[in-house]
């Protein structure tokens, strides 16, 4: 009764997820542009270490990045591994500054073993967060002026499911299916205090969904009965994914009253597609006492297609690097059991502003903290990000996040001799 209580408290996460994914998770302007500002990938405990993954290999930790790291699941343990992020955001703007703050639940995945050696991983998470709102005024003739603003809304979201299978005891090879869905809207509103008194919105909606999938390996190689080294990498072929835009045009006369509609546009032919994407990482362990580890990804963007055309999108590379340590994890003091963590990463964009990307440099820090049954952790993460453009006159960005997240690890395949 406790693990069908348990397995409808989880449906009702997802579901509360998928209700609020629709919600804005970012306020940058550069979401604007393409499929917004890209999601970070790793889940709250990663992030703490620079977000690495692809060469980390955990069995208690659900690592999203490289579906081989699935198989490393104890065979009588369930995980559940849900996550909250919130962030305040500074703006500035050639001397104009403003900043805001957002969160929201972000992602929910389970991990579980179907045989020896065979492990399965499913959840919900973001792929992209389109969120922002800004205008400027442009004078007219005889102090008239115009205000033009901006609003989007929305992003992309993946549906996941994955298996990883063990062999020879140091390869693990793994893939993962995912279905992508999502909404992106972007509107447009232009006011005019002249004798026309005209204002024009417009309404650009991208209606996306498709299938997609990712290969990865990992070999793990022992450098004696407590020390390790992991090699891990991942590719993600080009994916198509369908896409219908939907524009529409109101123009509304406020002097005489008269709203006119433009001809409403739907076009189904549009090309929209996700890189081929190449990961690679490693990670050096020594069990119950330090992970060291570091991952380099490269999203061949320049050759994916947005709205049927190529090279409108940068390709992007980051880099991460993170650690992890535990004092002493068998010790009676609760501080000297908790995991430490640290990291960086630094990566580049796949927009182009005015034909110009920017740099975004990434630090954090973080602590795993043991509940009562040793098992399960409560992870804390505070990151701190900075965007600096290459052409100066773009907007400057920095941001302090933060992620909670709960790692619920039970024993629920152990087979009880006394009940």
């Amino acid at each position: 009764m406790y693990k069908i209580k348990t397995i409808l408290l989880l449906v009702c996460l997802a579901f509360i997820q998928v209700s609020l994914s629709a919600q804005n998770n970012t306020n940058s302007p550069y979401s604007r542009y393409a499929y917004g500002v890209l999601s970070d990938q790793a889940f709250g405990g990663q992030r703490a270490m620079g977000g690495i993954g692809f060469g980390l290999r955990d069995p208690k930790m659900i690592n999203p990045l490289n579906p081989a790291s699935f198989s490393s699941v104890d065979s009588m343990t369930f995980m559940l591994d849900l996550g909250i992020t919130g962030q305040l955001a500074w703006f500035n703007d050639q001397g104009n500054k403003d900043k805001k703050f957002n969160g929201n639940i972000e992602y929910i995945a389970m991990q579980f073993p179907l045989y020896k050696d065979l492990g399965m991983g499913v959840g919900f998470k973001p792929i992209s967060y389109v969120g922002y709102n800004y205008g400027f005024t442009t004078p007219k003739d005889n102090n008239y002026v115009t205000y033009t603003s901006y609003t989007g809304t929305g992003g992309l979201n993946q549906v996941y499911g994955a298996l990883s299978y063990n062999f020879f005891k140091r390869f693990s090879v793994g893939v993962n299916a995912g279905y992508i869905f999502g909404n992106i809207k972007h509107d447009r509103q232009v006011t005019s205090n002249d004798a026309t008194d005209m204002v024009t919105s417009l309404s650009d909606t991208l209606q996306s969904s498709g299938f997609t999938y990712d290969l990865g390996i990992q070999y793990t190689h022992p450098l004696n009965k407590d020390s390790r080294i992991v090699l891990g990498a991942t590719y993600t072929p080009k994916t198509k994914f369908n896409g219908k835009v939907m524009k529409t045009g109101i123009t509304y006369n406020s002097s005489s009253g008269v709203i006119s509609y433009s001809d409403r546009e739907v076009n189904y032919d549009y090309g929209f597609q996700l890189p081929q994407s190449f990961g690679i990482g490693a990670t050096y362990t020594k069990l119950n006492k330090l992970t060291v580890g570091a991952d380099f990804l490269l999203q061949q963007w320049a050759d994916a297609e947005y709205e049927s055309k190529k090279d409108t999108l940068n390709n992007r590379t980051k880099f991460n690097a993170g650690l992890e340590y535990i004092p002493d994890s068998r010790s009676k003091n609760f501080f000297k059991r908790m995991k430490y963590r640290a990291g960086g990463y630094y990566s580049d964009s796949y927009v182009k502003v005015q034909g110009y990307g920017y740099k975004e440099y990434g630090a954090s820090v973080g602590i795993g903290i043991p509940m009562i049954d040793d098992r399960s952790r409560l992870n804390i993460t505070f990151e701190y990000v900075t965007i600096r453009p290459e052409l100066k006159t773009l907007i400057d960005e920095q941001y302090f996040k933060f992620t909670v997240s709960y790692t619920f690890n039970e024993l629920w395949f152990f087979k009880r001799k006394i009940q």
